[in-house]
């Protein structure tokens, strides 16, 4: 497997093991395109270099 590809089913594998969550074997395959699908979708989001300046706006309380 390539070095900046992650290993998506042992992410499952071990997420589920950590938290006590059995998969069944019919679905796993479905689970590991799901966190594959979520993944790609974060990306973007991830690879965006945020300004260390930047503060979050006050929130506005009546």
């Amino acid at each position: 497997m390539a070095a900046d590809k992650p290993d998506i089913a042992r992410w499952v594998d071990e997420a589920a093991k950590a938290i006590g969550l059995p998969i069944a074997p019919e679905y796993r395959a479905n689970v590991i395109v799901n966190v594959e699908r979520s993944l790609a979708i974060a990306q973007p989001l991830l690879a965006l270099e945020l300004d260390d300046e930047l503060a979050p706006a006050t929130v506005f309380r009546p």
